[in-house]
């Protein structure tokens, strides 16, 4: 169990008042092991006269995020800084939470992007031979290509020192048949049949503007864009467009995609987002109403704009 989960029910014990039957409830864990981990709190140095971990402040709101958007746990990492110093810090957080979770067996899969790059860039090597990473969405076009999800699943399998499954085949086709034809070859099922075997998921979130990076890699057009947006979509989560209400029915682009769709994201045990900046304000509320997300990791002001909270 990461120590941030630890801090976590110090603070709703103590701080918040709630019963060890409300905590195992909210953990689905037994009222017997919320009673031993409440005791161990001391010797682990988490709690003493006050709660140390965290600042105050942000556990106030991390409560507040899984409350309001139903979370296994959110983590908000206090900002300072320009942008770069900031996705840097955020994805070492990220880095951690995933260092502390990964265990032998787990199956991770990963989408594409900046954000995510930093995260497994800053993972320590740590052997883990019986995991093994899988590509959640096809190949991008980009120039830079430490954002494209093989790299990050390349990356992330190095620093576990296991396998890695590669979805050889393009994100978006220009044409449903494409698809078709595509999922008819025996190594893209493979990594389909393995995508639904995830138990843990790294995404992203991207906004459906002329300046994300799914535009300008040339990846979707911009009248792909205006019939996505007239629709109603304002993101996506690993390359599915979303809704503000975090639907996704219907969409005009889905047949053309090589991904793993929104109900394979459902069934993943512990999908963690990982985001930063306020372009994707609008994209993040959309994506924590999907019910996809278990894990939040993101910064202290784009968390209060996406709970439109005051500092």
């Amino acid at each position: 169990m990461n120590r941030n989960l630890y801090i976590k029910i110090a603070y709703w014990y103590y701080t918040l008042g709630m019963t060890q039957d409300e905590i195992a409830k909210r953990l689905s864990f037994t009222r017997q092991k919320v009673n031993q981990i409440i005791h161990s709190l001391p010797d682990m140095g988490i709690v003493q006269v006050n709660i140390h971990g965290y600042e105050r402040d942000n556990i106030g709101l991390e409560n507040r995020i899984e409350e309001r958007f139903g979370l296994k746990e959110a983590i908000v990492v206090t900002d300072y800084g320009e942008k770069d110093t900031l996705i840097y810090k955020v994805a070492n957080v990220a880095a951690q939470y995933l260092a502390e979770i990964i265990r032998q067996g787990d199956i991770i899969g990963v989408s594409w992007g900046r954000t995510l790059s930093q995260v497994v860039g800053q993972m320590t090597y740590m052997p883990r031979s019986e995991c093994c990473v899988v590509q959640l969405m096809g190949a991008q076009n980009i120039e830079r290509p430490v954002m494209k999800s093989d790299e990050i699943a390349r990356e992330l399998a190095n620093r576990l020192d296991c396998p890695s499954h590669i979805l050889y085949a393009p994100v978006v086709v220009e044409h449903e048949e494409s698809k078709r034809w595509l999922l008819q070859e025996k190594s893209i099922r493979a990594v389909f049949r393995m995508m639904k075997r995830c138990n843990i998921a790294l995404l992203g979130v991207g906004d459906l503007t002329t300046q994300s990076t799914m535009y300008r890699s040339g990846m979707i057009t911009g009248e792909d864009i205006r019939i996505l947006r007239a629709q109603g979509f304002v993101g996506d989560i690993g390359m599915n467009p979303i809704r503000i209400d975090g639907s996704s029915d219907n969409c005009p682009l889905s047949g053309r995609l090589l991904n793993a769709d929104m109900e394979c994201l459902k069934e993943i045990d512990n999908t963690v987002l990982v985001a930063t900046g306020r372009e994707k304000v609008a994209a993040l509320r959309a994506a924590l109403q999907t019910g996809c997300i278990n894990t939040l990791i993101i910064d202290e002001t784009t968390a209060r704009q996406v709970m439109e909270e005051q500092y």
